[in-house]
């Protein structure tokens, strides 16, 4: 019984320790988790720089707005519900329980890796001004992917499923992870098509400038890794790549949108995150650890080695090169709108597609939809739904106004079906009037 409680703790910790997020501005406010992230349309004031900077110039812009904290954090994998996790904690688990787990995993596909994610942002200060706003923030990101074999290993030990004992592969196994802080200002520019002013159209155009650094960058890389049955050995070959600076590399980037708003009952847009872009990392600030060890019943070798990027093999050096040129900003393309249902009723909806880039977030596409109820002003209600057309997220949220004080709460589940996620977030900010 200890040995199937030891395999569920050792699961339930690789569900939520690792991580993965796009580089980009961290989110500011709860209020777009809460609506599932649509949320392009409905951002004002110091919330309009990341879903779209062309909305700083709308009509109902507010004169000025300031976020003071905003914090999210996000955890996923693409194969087992919490729920499977959380019910077997501390219950003894038979082998045909084991075997349904290992199944979720596979999904019939013997070679699929087991993905696990989690990423975190905080928002430390965000302020706008007449068309104006300035701002900055943190974001984690990293993701891990497991071999095929590593859960049957957690799960069965090395006798594997069928009882009868195997031999393991772990490699193909890696991970990455890194950090990066950084700041933005944009600028939006109202106008007018002379041509479309009976229909009461306003539009306005934004951009936003991204600067920031990457606090650290680590990647590792199972090189050969394997676990034999008969006789028992077991043979550890991995690296790790890691940068020994605090200022591993550097990121500018900037985000181009455009808005349109209808009388005020129905506003639009598009953006294009990243639209330019540029990331720049420090090789020379990296080293690589390369860890080799072979056990077996009668004795067990091991070596570890640490080598800076100068040191290395120009075969080596070669392919650090083109892995950090790899480590590309996403560009992605967001359209978005929001109507207003009845005076206390709105809805939106926005649909997202990735460009380009590799340092990608959690889906390569989605669709959503979210409304927000204003029965009492002072705590409004928020539900979403999104999916990226294999998965499924729902979402829900509220805000405690008091006056020009706003707190806004959220919590969802991300990633229903062949998987399962957790987002929750909360934002502190400040508004001239409680109409945003």
């Amino acid at each position: 019984m200890k040995s199937n409680r030891i395999a569920t703790i050792a699961l339930a910790l690789l569900l939520v320790c690792v991580c993965e997020a796009g580089a980009q501005l961290a989110t500011p406010s709860a209020r777009s988790f809460a609506l599932a992230n649509s949320f392009m349309a409905r951002a004002r004031g110091y919330e309009s720089p990341f879903w779209n900077p062309a909305n700083l110039g709308l009509p109902d812009r507010p004169g000025w707005s300031l976020g003071l904290v905003g914090a999210s954090a996000y955890l996923n994998n693409n194969s087992l519900s919490y729920g499977q996790i959380s019910d077997l904690y501390g219950e003894y688990i038979d082998n045909e329980t084991k075997s349904e787990l290992l199944a979720s995993i596979r999904e019939d596909d013997p070679n699929k890796m087991m993905t696990l994610s989690v990423d975190a942002n905080a928002s430390v200060l965000g302020f706008s001004i007449w068309r104006f706003a300035f701002g900055a923030g943190s974001i984690g990101a990293g993701n891990l992917e497991v071999s095929p074999d590593a859960a049957e290993l957690v799960l069965f030990g090395n006798v594997g499923e069928d009882g009868t004992g195997k031999d393991f592969v772990l490699e193909g196994s890696h991970g990455q992870g890194w950090a990066i802080s950084g700041g933005y200002v944009s600028y939006a520019h109202p106008f007018t098509i002379p041509a479309l002013d009976y229909l009461g159209l306003k539009f306005s155009i934004g951009a936003t400038v991204k600067y920031g650094v990457a606090h650290g960058l680590v990647h590792l890389k199972d090189t050969g890794t394997s676990i034999i049955n008969d006789p028992l050995m077991v043979n550890v070959d991995a690296e790790v790549l890691k940068s020994t600076d605090a200022d591993a590399g550097r990121l500018w980037a900037a985000d181009l949108g455009l808005a349109v708003d209808w009388d005020g009952l129905l506003v639009a847009g598009i953006s294009l995150t990243n639209a330019f872009s540029s990331i720049s990392w420090e090789e020379q600030d990296f080293e690589l650890l390369q860890v080799v060890a072979l056990a077996d019943f009668d004795s067990t070798t091991s070596s570890d080695t640490t080598l800076a990027f100068s040191e290395l093999p120009a075969e080596k050096q070669d392919e650090i090169v083109a892995f950090l040129e790899e480590r590309t900003v996403p560009k992605k393309l967001r359209l978005g709108l929001v109507f207003e249902a009845i005076p206390a009723l709105t809805v939106s909806a926005d649909y997202v597609e990735h460009i380009g880039g590799t340092l990608r977030s959690r889906w390569e596409r989605s669709l959503s939809a979210g409304g927000e109820l204003r029965l009492l002003g002072a705590i409004p209600l928020r539900v979403g739904l999104a999916t990226d057309f294999s998965h499924f997220a729902y979402t829900g949220g509220l805000g405690i106004y008091t006056g020009p004080v706003h707190l806004d709460m959220s919590i969802g589940r991300w990633g229903v079906v062949g998987g399962d996620g957790l987002v929750a977030a909360v934002s502190f900010s400040i508004w001239p009037s409680t109409g945003y």
